[in-house]
């Protein structure tokens, strides 16, 4: 078993890192899926960005996620509305299914292979108090205009202990690491400039120290998540998550899971966790506190498997044999919505949760958007 990422496992030529000066309009700290897509959507209109990453790109969390392009935050819509109230929360969640659409056109633009599929998703609830939280989910959602299927009885997943699922059907899934390195090239083509092995030593509103390098720039944004040293810790919460990956799975298991619809699912509660297929493999995530020991590690990991087996009950009797395991940590805000502001002349982008690979893309986007017209 590999203690490492299974996304990052393809050969990888890294970019030098910054050697002397440089003057740019935009200058970017952390080429995760955000910074990636700041440096994106801003090269794209036209202004001159250069990004750098203190290691290689989608090496962080973008590197250790699930690859699952969702719409929505780490909150559901109904706790959505009672923090922003009904327009705003409407409108960003408007925002994040945008993004998934964005993701797509993206791809598509640029050739991105990344593994992408799109067999939707299952949000699923196995208690009576679930289920009911589900269906008022789902009014709220629908109240609103935007589309909440509800499946009755569990029937999409065979012997599932779920009452009612909440599907779906435009959910995607991808290699992360595939796509966010495929947007950074995309990136260069508009003329963004990329340096890796390259860490911020110091920084301010205007300027960028790296060990070999400065950059001078009208405007420096920080979209490190939880490295960014400006965070107060009364409006972040980190959270580490554990992921395991199976060795690919016979074709008479793959026949035999009790997937009838969708490519993933994850759960309702404190005890969340998510499956999704790659390829003949599968993937499960839940979440476990950041403080960890390797014995709780290790426990933790068995209760994967053993959910993994309750969950997919065809698998009960089969001997699962694990490739990969690794932790992630992910950085929600208190109220668990993303956040985009600026600080002292600094641009900050953080808070991107559980669903960070929508949020991620569509904070970079509307980051370079604020600055059209801005001198």
């Amino acid at each position: 078993m590999k203690n490492t990422s299974y996304w990052l496992e393809d050969p990888y030529q890294a970019r030098p890192a910054l050697s002397g000066n440089i003057e740019t309009d935009v200058a970017i700290i952390g080429a995760g899926i955000t910074g990636v897509s700041a440096a994106y959507h801003c090269a794209k209109q036209g202004l001159k960005t250069v990004l750098i990453e203190k290691s290689t790109i989608a090496s962080g969390a973008a590197g250790k996620n699930g690859g699952m392009v969702v719409e929505g935050f780490s909150i559901p819509f109904i706790a959505a509305i009672e923090g922003m109230g009904a327009s705003q929360a409407r409108e960003s969640w408007l925002k994040t299914i945008e993004a998934r659409t964005l993701v797509q056109a993206l791809i598509k633009d640029h050739a991105i292979d990344c593994d992408f599929e799109q067999p939707g998703s299952l949000l699923m609830a196995s208690t009576v108090s679930e289920a009911e939280f589900l269906r008022n989910e789902a009014t709220a959602r629908s109240d609103a205009g935007i589309a909440a299927e509800l499946i009755e009885s569990g029937n999409q997943l065979r012997s599932s202990p779920f009452s009612l699922q909440l599907w779906n059907p435009a959910d995607c899934m991808m290699d992360p690491v595939k796509f966010v390195r495929g947007l950074a090239r995309a990136a260069e083509k508009y003329g963004a400039i990329i340096y890796e092995q390259s860490p911020a030593m110091d920084f301010d509103a205007h300027t960028v120290t790296t060990p070999d390098g400065i950059i001078t720039a009208r405007r420096v944004v920080l979209a490190m998540e939880s490295e960014d040293p400006f965070l107060d810790p009364d409006e972040v919460i980190i959270a580490k998550e554990q992921v395991i990956v199976t060795e690919p799975l016979s074709n008479q298991h793959i026949a035999e899971l009790d997937w009838k619809i969708g490519g993933m699912f994850w759960t309702l509660g404190e005890d969340y966790y998510n499956i999704r297929r790659i390829g003949s493999r599968l993937f499960t995530s839940g979440r476990i506190h950041a403080d960890a020991t390797e014995e709780e590690l290790a426990l933790h990991r068995e209760k994967l498997i053993k959910i993994m087996k309750e969950r997919l009950s065809s698998l009960c009797q089969t001997d699962i044999v694990i490739s990969h395991c690794w932790t992630g940590v992910t950085l929600r805000t208190t109220h668990e919505w993303p956040l985009m502001r600026e600080r002292d002349g600094l641009y900050e982008l953080f808070g991107n949760g559980d669903f960070g690979f929508t949020n991620g893309i569509m904070a970079g986007r509307l980051l370079a958007e604020s600055f059209k017209d801005k001198p």
